[in-house]
């Protein structure tokens, strides 16, 4: 299972589970702005192999891919 979580300002909004590896992906590339945060909003994605891809968007512009 591949999991996809949502996280506004550091508190959890969605998480979503997905057993296909291309539509978790596809999901996770559609995360591009900050959405309804007021400082920050993090993307998770998780595979069933424990590595985690994170993406995080400042309400500034910043961005940080890890």
């Amino acid at each position: 299972m591949y999991k996809l979580s949502i996280s506004y300002d550091g508190k959890l909004s969605s998480v979503w589970t997905y057993s296909d590896a291309i539509e978790a992906v596809h999901q996770f590339d559609r995360c591009t702005d900050c959405g309804d945060a007021k400082e920050y909003a993090t993307y998770n994605l998780s595979d069933p192999t424990g590595k985690m891809y994170t993406k995080t968007f400042y309400r500034n512009g910043n961005v940080s891919v890890k």
